[in-house]
């Protein structure tokens, strides 16, 4: 993450990234929704190949729980996280699975190179500069490449669910985690993409069925949502 205070407090979650009944125990159920909407779009716009191949970089990529799937699916992956200690326990999982995976403790500022694919999930409603971070995302895309943004709307249902709810009632997610003030509206996200030349390629809710107890793409967007963008054509 971008700022001091949640990299600090990251690094102190870092033994639990790959605990699936841990801290990070709702990404982890997010995750088959997320690759789902990931290997989708890269089916869509690079139909040769799909993921196979494709120059993927994480930003925000904590131990790697979106990186190692991408990989198996044949992306080259970097990742990059401001916690030194999630990237460690990112190596270190990558390592013990036989998992080919460039891990750094970078800010994306900082990097140099482009990508056919950016992907930055459940990271955006941490950050405090949220226009420069949209800015130093989209210079880190290839012309045809594609961007996928998953965050948190700012509603009062999210409030309910995902703070009161997810943080104080059932523990699902640690107090403190987060901010509903940095929640960000699809359409403000939108609108500072497009400032960046980029146009919306897809949006998908992300909704937890209790029935069949896991997330599942589609329905409202007054929670989670998953959305892709690609450069508008000069």
């Amino acid at each position: 993450m971008e700022n001091a205070p949640q990299t600090d407090y990251f690094n102190n979650l870092s033994n639990q990234w790959w605990s699936e009944s841990g801290a990070f125990e709702v990404l982890h159920a997010m995750n088959p929704a997320r690759i789902y909407f990931i290997k989708n779009l890269a089916n869509q716009y690079f139909p040769k190949s799909g993921l196979r191949n494709l120059r993927v970089l994480d930003v925000g990529c904590g131990g790697g729980i979106v990186c190692e799937p991408l990989a198996r699916l044949g992306a080259k992956l970097t990742g990059i996280d401001a916690s030194k200690q999630a990237i460690l326990a990112a190596r270190a999982h990558a390592f013990e699975h036989n998992l080919s995976i460039k891990y750094e403790c970078k800010n994306v500022k900082n990097m140099k190179n482009t990508y056919d694919l950016v992907t930055c999930l459940e990271v955006i409603e941490h950050i405090d500069d949220l226009e420069a971070f949209i800015y130093n995302l989209t210079e880190r895309i290839n012309t045809s490449g594609i961007i996928v943004l998953s965050t948190l709307n700012r509603t009062v249902f999210s409030y309910l669910i995902g703070i009161l709810g997810a943080e104080y009632l059932t523990r699902k997610v640690p107090v403190g985690t987060h901010d509903w003030q940095k929640f960000v509206e699809p359409s403000e996200l939108v609108a500072l993409m497009e400032n960046q030349g980029m146009r919306v390629i897809a949006l998908e809710g992300m909704n937890y069925s209790f029935f069949r107890r896991e997330w599942y793409l589609g329905g409202h967007l007054r929670m989670n949502y998953l959305i892709g963008f690609q450069k508008k054509e000069i």
